[in-house]
Parts: C-alpha cells; sequence; structure tokens
C-alpha cells in the first residue's frame, strides 16, 4: 500500500497552499470582486444539473457523428466521483465491476478509451481499456461518448470511443476542498488481514535463476556446485534453507476491524494576463485526490458438475487505496493560439486476502472432511501520463495569417497533441495455501485443521508488468463558405507505439514426505521459521505447469485520414471520409527458467509457421458516412435533426488475449488464458438517429443501430476441473447486435425533472462448436457480454433558490452471457443488478456544500449461474454488495 507519510504531506502541501492564496483570493475580491448575491445567481445558472444537461445539447447538435457528452458539472451535481460512476447515465452503457464500460451490449472489448485524444495503456491485467474509476471528476472537464465511427477516431472502434477530456487551466483564481467519509453496511465489522508487506521477488531467488539455470532444488544446487569441486549435500540444503528463509512467509490470516472509506481533493490553480489588452494569458492548475475503502467481498461458489455436492464459502476481504495527482499549465494568445503540458499520475493499491472452506466429492460433509484454501494478493497499479498539446488559429497571426489569406486559407485552424506514458502494475506478493479440516458433521464445528502434503501445498507469485506507450497527432481543419452553404475539410494523423514486459515469477512450496505434525495448525504455524525447514522436509520449485509465464510484446498503429463536412441551407450536412491505419504487432513468450535454448527454438519454428499470428502487420481503409437532415417544428421542436450513419472499424486481439500466458481475473478470481491463433474482427456499423430539441431544455433522442461483425472475439470456459474456472478466448464465425435506444429529459411541476434512457437490443453469434478444443455447447447464441435490455434514469429536483438538490437514480441490466459453455453444459450468466440510489446536496452559502449518498438501496447481489448437462443450476459466483452510504463536504474560493 502507499506510504501514509507520503500522502499526508501531499494533501497537507495543498492545504497549506490552497489557505494561501485564498487569502489572496479574498483580498482581490475585496477589491471590486462581485458581490455574494451575484456569485450565487451564477451559481444557480450553471450548476444545476438540468440547466447543465441541457447546455451540452448545442455541442451534441454540432458534432456531424452521433455522440453524447458529461460535463464536470452535470457529474458533479449528480454527486459522482469517478467518470465510471458517471457513465452509467449515458444511453446503452452499462459500468462493469465500477470500471468498465459496455457500449450496446458489446463488452469492454469493444470501446476504445483516449485521454485528451491520446491513446494510453491500462494498468489493469485483466483488461486492454483504462479502468475508469481511476479518474476522479475533480480533474476531468468533459466525456466525449461516439457511438458512429468518424475518420478521425481510431479504427479499432467497436461499441463506441470515450475521449476524457482533462481540465484546463483556469480563466482566474481557483481553490477549492473536498473531504468525505463513508461505509458499507456488510463491511462495518470485523474482516481479514494479514501482516506481510509485499516485498516482491526475494534478491536470493533472483539471483539463483541464472546461477541454477532455472532449477533450485536441492539436487541441481549440489550438481552445480560440485561440478566446481569440493562441494557437500549439506552445503547445497543450507543454500536452499537461505531461499526459503528469504520469502515473506508472514501471512497468517487474522481478524482486523475495518474503518470507515475516507477521502479528500484538493484543487488550486489561478491565471494572471499580461502584454496590451491582457492579450496573453498564463495559468496553472493542481489537483489532488486520495480515497481508501475496505469492503467485505464474501462470495458462495458451487462447482458446475454437482453443485448439491461441490461448493465453497469465500470469506473475503479487500482494502483499497487510490492517489491521483495532476499538474497543468497552459499559455494562451488571444483566441488563437493555446499550448498547455498535462502531468498525471494516478496510483490504485489492492490487496486481498480470503479463507475459502468447502466441500467436493473427495471431501464430503457426511466424512467430517473439509477442503480450505489460504490467499493472500496485493497488487500495485500506476499509470503515469505527460502530454502537451495545442490549438491554433492563424487568421491575426501577424505575417503568416496574411500569407495564408492570401492563398485563401486564412481561415485554417490546427490541433496536436504528443502524449507519453507508462503502466506499471506490480503483484510483489500472492501466495496460496491448500489444506483441509475435520469438522464435527452435527455442528459444522472445525475440529483441527492442516496444510496439505503435495508438491505445490503451498505458491508464491511474483508479477512484474511495464507498458510504455507513446502517441501522437495533429489535424488541419479549413472552413469554405459558399452562398448558401459551408464546409469544412479536414485532414490530419494519428499513431501510436506500445511496448510491454510481463514478467512472473512462480515459487512452490513442497510439503510431500513432511511429517503430519509439522503441517497441523493454520498457515501461521506451519510457515513458523522454525517449523520451515529443509529437515523436516520443506523444498521449493520453480515455474508452473499450466504454460508460460512471461512474455514481451510491441504494437504500433499510424494513420492518416482525411474528412469533408458539407452543409447546405442550414438544412442537410454530408459527412464523408475515410482512415488509413497500418498496424504491426508482436507479442512472444519467454520462458525466464529456460536456459537451454529449447524455447527460443520453439519460438522460431512458431514464427516460421504459415498462418501464425505471433508476429503480424495489417493495413486497411476505413470510410464513414453521416448524413443529417436539420429543421424546426415537427414534434413541436425547436430543433430537430435525423441523421444516418455507416462506418468501418476493426477490434483487434489485446495482448493479453493473444499471448499464451495464464493470468488471474482477481475481481472473481477466475483463471484466464490467451489464445495466440486470435485473428481480428471487422465491423460494419449503421445508425439512425433522430434528436428534437425543446427551448425550456428538454429534448427527445430515439437511436437504431446495428452491426455487423466477422469472427468477433469471444469467452468461452476450457475443459477442466468443476470447482476450478478457467476461460480463454476464440473466434466465432460471425455475430450481429441490432437494437433501439430511447433518450430524453422532460421538465416536471415543483422544479421536478425526469432524464434516462432505455436502450432494448437482440444479438446473435454463430459459432463452430467442431472446430474448437473442448466442444462450445451453443452453435447460436447471444454475444458474450450482451443484455438485451438497459435501462438509466434520473428523477431529480432542483430547488429555485439553488440551496437544495436530490436526485433519485436508478440503473439496471439484463441477464446477459459471462463466457459460453462447453462439453455439453449451457453458457454461464450473469443475473440482471437493479441499482438504485439516493443523492442530495446542500448549498448554505455560495462557497460550501453538503454531500449526502446511500447506493445499492435495493440491496442487490451480483450473481452468476449455469446449468450443467443434466440441467441442474450452479450458482457459480453470489457475492453481497450491501449498502454505501457517503457524506462530503466542499469548500470552493
Amino acid at each position: 500500500m502507499q506510504n501514509p507519510a507520503r500522502l499526508s504531506a501531499l494533501l497537507a502541501g495543498c492545504l497549506v497552499a490552497a489557505g494561501i492564496f485564498g487569502s489572496v483570493a479574498a483580498a482581490q475580491a475585496q477589491d471590486g470582486g462581485a458581490s455574494e448575491a451575484e456569485t450565487i445567481d451564477e451559481v444557480v445558472t450553471t450548476a444545476r444539473l438540468k440547466s447543465g444537461a441541457a447546455a451540452l445539447t448545442d455541442e451534441r447538435m454540432e458534432v456531424p457523428f452521433s455522440a453524447d457528452y458529461l460535463s464536470f458539472e452535470v457529474m458533479a451535481r449528480a454527486g459522482d466521483s469517478d467518470i465510471a460512476a458517471a457513465l452509467r447515465r449515458v444511453p446503452g452503457l452499462t459500468v462493469i465491476d465500477g470500471k468498465f464500460v459496455y457500449v450496446r451490449g458489446l463488452g469492454e472489448r469493444y470501446s476504445s478509451v483516449q485521454v485528451n485524444r491520446a491513446a494510453v495503456p491500462s494498468p489493469d491485467l485483466t483488461r486492454s481499456v483504462i479502468p475508469l474509476d481511476l479518474f476522479p471528476v475533480s480533474i476531468v472537464e468533459a466525456v466525449k461518448i461516439q457511438k458512429s465511427p468518424s475518420p478521425d477516431q481510431p479504427a479499432s472502434f467497436g461499441g463506441g470511443s470515450i475521449d476524457i477530456r482533462t481540465t484546463g487551466i483556469p480563466d482566474d483564481f481557483t481553490a477549492k476542498l473536498s473531504v468525505g467519509f463513508g461505509f458499507n453496511d456488510i463491511s462495518n465489522d470485523d474482516g481479514l488481514d494479514y501482516p506481510g508487506t509485499g516485498s516482491a521477488l526475494p534478491g536470493a531467488i533472483r539471483a539463483a535463476i541464472p546461477e541454477y539455470r532455472g532449477d533450485i532444488s536441492i539436487g541441481n544446487i549440489f550438481r552445480t556446485l560440485n561440478f566446481a569441486g569440493g562441494a557437500t549435500l549439506a552445503q547445497a540444503e543450507a543454500l536452499h534453507q537461505g531461499l526459503i528463509d528469504s520469502l515473506d512467509t508472514d501471512v497468517a490470516i487474522r481478524s482486523k476491524s475495518l474503518g470507515p472509506d475516507l477521502g479528500g481533493k484538493v484543487a488550486l490553480g489561478n491565471s494572471w494576463y499580461m502584454g496590451p489588452a491582457d492579450e496573453w494569458q498564463l495559468g496553472f492548475l493542481l489537483n489532488a485526490t486520495y480515497d481508501e475503502k475496505a469492503r467485505t467481498q464474501s462470495q458462495r461458489r458451487e462447482g458446475i458438475g454437482n453443485p448439491d455436492v461441490n461448493f465453497v464459502d469465500i470469506e473475503r476481504t479487500a482494502f483499497e487505496e487510490r492517489l491521483v495527482g495532476a499538474a497543468n499549465v497552459g499559455l494562451r494568445w488571444r483566441e488563437s493560439h493555446a499550448v498547455q503540458a498535462s502531468y498525471y499520475l494516478l496510483q490504485n493499491d489492492e490487496d486481498q486476502v480470503s479463507v475459502t472452506r468447502g466441500f467436493d466429492q473427495n471431501n464430503e460433509f457426511e466424512d467430517g472432511d473439509m477442503k480450505t484454501q489460504f490467499d493472500t494478493r496485493l497488487e500495485e497499479r500506476e499509470l503515469e501520463l505527460v502530454q502537451v498539446s495545442g490549438d491554433h488559429a492563424f487568421f491575426d497571426t501577424p505575417v503568416l495569417g496574411a500569407a495564408l489569406e492570401r492563398l485563401r486559407l486564412g481561415e485554417m485552424e490546427f490541433e496536436w497533441f504528443a502524449s507519453d506514458s507508462e503502466a506499471r502494475t506490480d503483484i510483489p506478493n500472492q501466495t496460496s495455501f491448500q489444506g483441509g479440516a475435520v469438522i464435527d458433521t452435527e455442528t459444522g464445528t472445525v475440529l483441527g485443521e492442516q496444510l496439505l502434503a503435495t508438491t505445490s501445498m503451498g505458491t508464491f507469485s511474483f508479477l512484474e508488468l511495464d507498458d510504455e506507450h507513446s502517441s501522437w497527432g495533429g489535424t488541419f481543419s479549413l472552413p469554405v463558405e459558399f452562398a448558401n452553404a459551408y464546409a469544412t475539410v479536414s485532414a490530419g494523423w494519428w499513431g501510436s507505439k506500445k511496448s510491454r514486459s510481463y514478467y512472473g515469477y512462480n515459487v512452490n512450496l513442497n510439503s510431500v514426505g513432511v511429517p503430519s505434525g509439522q503441517l497441523s495448525g493454520g498457515v501461521g504455524d506451519v510457515l513458523d521459521p522454525g517449523n520451515l525447514t529443509v529437515d523436516n522436509g520443506f523444498t521449493l520449485s520453480l515455474g508452473t505447469d499450466t504454460g508460460n509465464e512471461s512474455y514481451i510484446a510491441a504494437q504500433k498503429v499510424d494513420a492518416g485520414f482525411g474528412m469533408v463536412d458539407w452543409t447546405w441551407d442550414e438544412t442537410w450536412r454530408v459527412t464523408a471520409g475515410a482512415r488509413w491505419e497500418d498496424y504491426q504487432q508482436a507479442v512472444l513468450p519467454v520462458d525466464l527458467l529456460d536456459f537451454s535454448g529449447n524455447s527460443i527454438l520453439l519460438l522460431n519454428q512458431q514464427l516460421a509457421a504459415e498462418g501464425q499470428r505471433l508476429a503480424i502487420r495489417e493495413d486497411d481503409v476505413y470510410a464513414s458516412l453521416g448524413l443529417t437532415y436539420m429543421n424546426a417544428g415537427l414534434f413541436g421542436a425547436d430543433d430537430y435533426q435525423f441523421r444516418f450513419s455507416f462506418g468501418e472499424t476493426v477490434v483487434r486481439p489485446d495482448l493479453r488475449e493473444i499471448s499464451d500466458v495464464k493470468y488471474n481475473d482477481p475481481e472473481l478470481d477466475i483463471r484466464v488464458g490467451g489464445n495466440p491463433l486470435l485473428t481480428t474482427s471487422p465491423i460494419d456499423n449503421f445508425e439512425l438517429r433522430g434528436e428534437f430539441y425543446y427551448s425550456d431544455g428538454d429534448n427527445f433522442t430515439v437511436s437504431a443501430f446495428y452491426k455487423g461483425i466477422d469472427s468477433p472475439i469471444e469467452r468461452i470456459r476450457t475443459a477442466g476441473s468443476d470447482d476450478n474456472i478457467e476461460l480463454t478466448f476464440v473466434n466465432a464465425e460471425a455475430g450481429e447486435v441490432y437494437g433501439v435506444e430511447f433518450e430524453g429529459l422532460v421538465s416536471l411541476p415543483w422544479n421536478l425533472f425526469v432524464a434516462g434512457n432505455v436502450t432494448l437490443s437482440d444479438s446473435e453469434l454463430e459459432i463452430d462448436t467442431g472446430a474448437i478444443t473442448g466442444g462450445p455447447t451453443n452453435s447460436k447464441r447471444r454475444l458474450t457480454g450482451h443484455s438485451e435490455w438497459v435501462v438509466n434514469t434520473t428523477l431529480g429536483y432542483d430547488a429555485p433558490s439553488g440551496r437544495h438538490s436530490a436526485f433519485l437514480n436508478y440503473n439496471a441490466y439484463g441477464e446477459r452471457i459471462f463466457y459460453g459453455g462447453v462439453s455439453g453444459n449451457d453458457d454461464a450468466f450473469e443475473q440482471p443488478f437493479h441499482s438504485l440510489g439516493l443523492v442530495y446536496k446542500f448549498f448554505p452559502t455560495d462557497r460550501l456544500e453538503f454531500d449526502f449518498q446511500v447506493d445499492n438501496l435495493l440491496d442487490e447481489q451480483l450473481e452468476f449461474t449455469q446449468a450443467n448437462s443434466d440441467g441442474a443450476e450452479a450458482v457459480l459466483i453470489r457475492q453481497d454488495i450491501g449498502l454505501t452510504f457517503g457524506v462530503a463536504a466542499r469548500l470552493s474560493f
């Protein structure tokens, strides 16, 4: 976890700065600032949720392809703490695990996420897209969600593209402070904890890997030493004991009282105006956010083969800590030129500990035998991002503006960006120990327990992931006017380059032959340094029998695009263009324990094989077309638009999905393996959309969409044991998703309003059951992750005085396929989840705000089910979420 002293110092420093600059701002206000009454009126006008939502319709109407927008004002007013929470209100979107967005029934693989138009890597081990809960609302100016492809968007655009636009420099002095706390009703008592700190792969073992050529057994150590001459077996055992002693074995699981959720945010910024007529503006903005929470995430799991006999109960606790720091500096000249530099540091640490107890065909309750498992996992994620960008209009630029005007290019504009980012994920010590217990069959009381005598009774896993990602781009645009029409011609380039190293190590604790007395008791008893000795029979080994543990990879995209946006008589608008992309990717497995060279020879054979996918290069042209009819008067609307759009896009396998490596999904504790044979999935996108806007801010939109997918990538279960779920990815033959979305905002009496959306859709997938190992059960089914209905609504109240606001938010989605079933078992389904939350805000002054929030008022559970070949339904996962309560106070200057 993060250093508390470091975090405290960061927040304290920002608070001191806020206090100093706050005094300066107060003095400036006394010298001639606006009166308090005037400021209150401004807050009332700009901060109301209905007004903020209506203000976004202007930008939404201007873009040539259908898109939705969320502004900072709307997100903050609704009580959203991060981007993921805010996106729950966008039509056709559902948020998974509070982090990942599904668009129109397509999984997160079909969504691309950019930050200020730049591609950035994900620090999450299990997903290709960034966890959106990493971005607090406080550093975000707006979010654009585009659902119809356009040439200026990356071709890897399936369901939609999400562009997070971070805050720029302020117009004048600003300082904000927010503190809050909360609790979860099922996480406010004792949970689980362990004393270990996670100290990464020990240096002694790291050095021993090359010294003993990947084999640290006592026998190989003795042979290596004896090769040099004069070694004894006792010396080899002593060296091996040193390797055992180097491991962090302080992982005895214990009870711990869980504290409340805590959080704080601080922002500080200012601008200075210089030069003649204050035409130069120089500004900065600093942001810091910190929060921590502990959650009880206990689960019930049943094996698909015989759920009545094969089941476990998991007692699990997760501790999460997040830190976000942001710094922005900007320089602007008139309204013509602006340059900005930004730095972001996003850190997210999660510590999990669990105890699993249950039964199977070999450990039955009637016999008094219980199987047990003890797990700990610390995952440290970090994303560091540096960006520079600029926007330039040349019409009033000395010399250059005149030269361009002579060439009839005086109105040309240019925008550009360059981004350099790095995502790092470390698992410094993940442990898992297998055991058993004897229970009283009358009461279920545990009478005694011990760890098992197996070759891998315990495992210590270490992981190091490093993604370095650069992205760049630029766009020239030129408006051209005619007698009764005008057009904008634009062209540009976009590129990204990513390199990845993924190194995993597994150290296995062998207890075969260890006397049963040394294995009795809990994990702390067995792993006591006085007990964990070579003399007692404990030894270590390296590696797994489940495939490669490491790989290196690289990915590069070069793109160019052009587009013409033509509007005639303020009635018809045609937008057409194309994008060319050259895509290169290489994923090479690495065996860190192979010193013979055999793995390299095998890799060379794989790279030389016909049809190999480890190293590929693909280039193509992706066309798009948008047609818009604009008018007024239909259905009483002040403005209405009908849009038709078509676009060609593609979805490519993520590096994680194509690498021959198995990793663990920590959210659901499920093993996932890649498939090196995956191919890309071309998509044809169609949409017909009608938008109606009214003068009072009310609006209504209806959209019909269709997506045809060639060779869609699907998640299926692999053949394995009943109680160990393991997933992989395959290409199906074809798929399609189609549906209709309804969205609107309606004013009601008594200052109430309703804003919401409903999506009704269906999908179909065709998969060759005979061509895939393991035999998928259903040759036709819906796409993985697709829900036939999604509902997001808000009933809101804004007091006329601007002092009070209240919102009742409801988000729900229908049943969706979690993974495809195999071997005669049906597909696994995630059951519907109905989320109901309440937000109340009180503004006693123009500078002070109090919030109260409660989530999951319906006390819903997370549940996944699957029917086996005999029709018996198993609960794969059932987890209580609990009600979450939070209060916060915000102060601004």
